[in-house]
């Protein structure tokens, strides 16, 4: 507070720049003195477990193909622009026990198949051409089929397996009007019965882009795990037995803003589906990959005569194997032992040898040398492990690879260059996409998007709604909306950074965006077509660039109804500027109360907020807090710019086709009442005045560059570590920024020097 002008606070004498860094040095100082002297330096506590997402992500490179377990166990802890990922949260409970071996046990019994080829499952349902000039039509879901009751309606399975690999072929084209290039289509699978109820279950398969006519019909092929689909349970129905159920429904995603509700559907891009096929197992290569794996060379599939003249030792060597890729680092012979005499006992249990093993390793999976991070200790394994798993957790949310472990046995992951390497070879991997996703949805609180109720009155074109029966009005849950593109977009944005090695400070303000169609038809950026996210450049007058202009942003903090200005200014300190904003004391007012009576002539946010600042008990906060979420308010509740608002006291009415005839008719009588001036200006704590959003982005960049560096500084690192950092730890970051500054504050650049740097690598 010293250093950035808040202390003193503006009405208090203020020092000289002498005098205030003669004390800002002194503490410094006196600090790091401490820090060198404490000669007993106790290692912060490091032991925690594994979050939900490294679980998932590290079994998924354990195994070798991905199960969803994550819905199967206790939802981790969160805090709002804090990781999760810190000993504080990561902790053991009995209940995650029984969790953990519920999950292993299933994980096993898909890992490891059963001897003899499997019954293969096929479905494959056609449908028969219809003139491409009649009879097209759409159901719930928004998919444009050939006419009713065709793949609209989807596709059930007549039977399928509990495990194993799947393939859907689909043969399938698009009508596309003139103007329009492609048409991005989905399959989704699970069950329904009924499409308005809530006891509809799906899950997306996958989703490919639809660029052929009807005169080229094309074959697309769709992979997974048949265990990650739910499915219909086996019933009784009037007195009948109704099997499991599954159903395959192709989905239309065509959107280009302008969220057609079936008005113009003759206008729209449409799906042809010819046929859908299912098979399951897939059974090309068996035992598939994922089997041979642990049981190399196994006399349990393929015999080998060397191996099964001495069965225990190639037990004990399948357990080795699998017990030091999932403990991350070289399993004892003392460990090894422990669970071959686990396998023994089993083995005389279990009705195959197969069960046995699969009970075996499940035991293995809920030990805590997989629940937990791997720590070096004496005599079990040494720093370099430990390095390496620090490095993939950090950088991928899971399990070090092949390399990483190669280089950790050989003691060559001290070496800074074998470092800088390392970590933009992890960074250029698809898998670090896991941690830019859990990275920035965590740094900035990102979850706040899906929880505000939007309003219907205010906004009605915004989201898609389920049109009629139980569930009619509310968010369609099957399709994705505007706001999982949000999402997308500050995921990749952030991403996008990383990967072109570009200034920090791009988070504040940048040239580009990342949009697809219908995010571009939202801020109102022209020429964007297609469902694929991708960076667009902008120009200053459509008022985007950086994260302070994001739609995840500016709806999480609004109320749905309206900007919030104290919600954002909450988030730019926190997110941003890496400021600690206190909670409010539990005996101060809410806004509307403090303000009194004079609340109703408070015409604007900025004058109720004004009002309530002349409350001592208020004061202290809102005088250093407000300015910030001021230049905010041309940014509406729904993340648009919008630099005039209806009178107060004026009634918006929703979108009706019969008084507004279209879309582009309701934005010409919104913008009729659109006539008082939003009124963003304020003065900055100990800064100048600024106008609105743009001017306080170059504030920011001109005048807390270095805030804005070490705060992601100390963001990676938290991260990167797994806890809060604490005072002796400013050191090694003032360190960091420095090198930062030197280098032009480089992202990729900075999460090289993050990994170099001896706090991270425990020295």
């Amino acid at each position: 507070m010293l250093e950035s002008g808040e202390m003193p606070t503006d009405d208090e004498p203020q020092p000289t720049y002498a005098k205030r860094n003669e004390i800002v040095t002194w503490i410094n100082t006196e600090l790091r003195n401490l820090a060198a002297s404490d000669s007993k330096k106790t290692k912060p506590a490091t032991t925690r477990r594994l979050t939900n997402f490294e679980y998932q992500n590290t079994l998924r490179d354990l195994l070798g193909f991905e199960l969803k377990l994550i819905d199967s166990l206790p939802k981790d802890p969160a805090k709002p622009y804090r990781f999760n990922n810190t000993v504080e949260f990561m902790q053991m409970g009995p209940e995650q026990i029984d969790r953990y071996l519920e999950c292993a046990r299933r994980a096993m019994a898909s890992a490891i198949v059963d001897s003899g080829t499997p019954e293969i499952h096929k479905t494959l349902t056609q449908w028969k051409p219809h003139g491409l000039d009649k009879g097209l039509g759409s159901d719930e879901l928004g998919v444009w089929g050939n006419r009713r009751n065709t793949p609209a309606w989807g596709t059930r399975l007549r039977s399928f397996p509990r495990t194993g690999e799947f393939r859907i072929r689909v043969k399938a084209s698009a009508i596309l009007p003139d103007g329009i290039t492609e048409l991005p289509f989905r399959l989704i699978m699970g069950y329904t019965i009924n499409v308005n109820s809530s006891t509809q279950q799906v899950e997306p398969v996958g989703t490919i882009s639809l660029k052929n006519s009807p005169d080229d019909p094309q074959v697309f092929e769709f992979r997974g795990r048949i265990e990650n689909y739910p499915f219909a349970p086996a019933t009784t129905r009037k007195g009948r037995p109704v099997s499991e159920t599954m159903v395959i429904t192709p989905q239309n995603l065509y959107d280009d803003g302008t969220l057609n509700d079936g008005q113009r559907q003759l206008s729209m891009p449409r799906a042809i589906v010819e046929w859908i096929e299912f098979e399951a197992p897939l059974t090309e290569d068996w035992p598939p990959q994922h089997h041979r794996q642990i049981l190399f060379k196994s006399p349990l599939n393929e015999s080998d005569p060397l191996i099964e003249s001495d069965p225990e030792t190639y037990v004990k060597n399948v357990l080795r194997r699998f017990m030091s890729r999932a403990y991350r680092r070289p399993a004892t012979d003392a460990e090894v032992g422990r669970f071959a005499r686990i396998h023994s006992l089993l083995a005389s249990e279990m009705e195959t040898p197969e069960a046995a093993m699969r009970e075996a390793l499940a035991m293995v999976l809920v030990s805590p040398q997989f629940l937990y991070h791997t720590a070096a200790e004496d005599g079990v394994t040494t720093r370099q492990y430990e390095l390496a798993s620090r490095l993939s957790y950090f950088l991928w949310g899971s399990m070090p690879d092949e390399q990483l472990m190669q280089l950790a046995g050989e003691s060559k992951l001290d070496d800074p260059d074998v470092i800088e390497k390392q970590v933009r070879r992890l960074l250029s991997d698809p898998r670090s996409r896991d941690f830019v996703e859990n990275f920035t949805s965590q740094w900035l609180s990102l979850s706040k998007l899906k929880t505000v109720p939007i309003n219907r009155e205010l906004f009605p074109r915004f989201l898609y709604y389920v049109p009629r029966g139980e569930r009619a009005g509310t968010e369609e849950p099957y399709r994705p909306t505007i706001r999982d593109y949000m999402h997308a977009e500050t995921v990749g944005f952030v991403a996008e950074l990383i990967r072109r090695n570009a200034s920090v400070l791009n988070i504040v303000d940048s040239d580009f965006a990342y949009l697809n169609q219908p995010l571009a038809a939202h801020y109102g950026v022209a020429g964007v077509q297609g469902h694929k996210l991708r960076p667009v450049a902008i120009t200053p007058e459509q008022r985007l660039g950086g994260l302070l202009t994001h739609g995840s942003i500016l709806i999480g903090n609004g109320t749905g109804s309206a900007p919030h200005p104290i919600y954002r200014a909450v988030w730019l300190r926190e997110a941003i500027l890496g400021d600690e904003v206190p909670a409010p004391p539990a005996d101060v007012p809410a806004l509307s109360d403090s303000a009194g009576e004079s609340a109703e002539k408070a015409l604007t946010i900025k004058d109720l907020l004004a009002r309530h600042r002349k409350k001592v008990s208020c004061n202290e906060c809102h005088v250093r807090l407000d300015p910030w979420g001021i230049p905010f308010e041309r940014y509406n509740a729904i993340g648009k710019f919008q630099s005039q608002v209806p009178k107060e006291g004026t009634r918006v009415s929703g979108f009706n086709q019969s008084m507004h005839v279209n879309l582009a008719g309701y934005a010409d009588y919104l913008k009729s009442l659109n006539t008082v001036k939003v009124d963003a200006d304020a003065r900055l704590p100990n800064g100048p005045e600024v106008d609105g959003l743009q001017e306080l982005k170059a504030y920011l960049i001109q005048n807390r560059k270095d805030e804005i560096a070490e705060n992601m500084i100390r963001r990676f690192l938290s991260y990167g570590l797994g806890r809060e950092l604490n005072w002796r730890d400013r050191f090694a970051v003032e360190e960091l920024l420095d090198q930062a500054k030197s280098n032009d504050y480089k992202l990729q650049d900075l999460i090289v020097a993050i990994c170099q740097s001896p706090l991270f690598r425990g020295r």
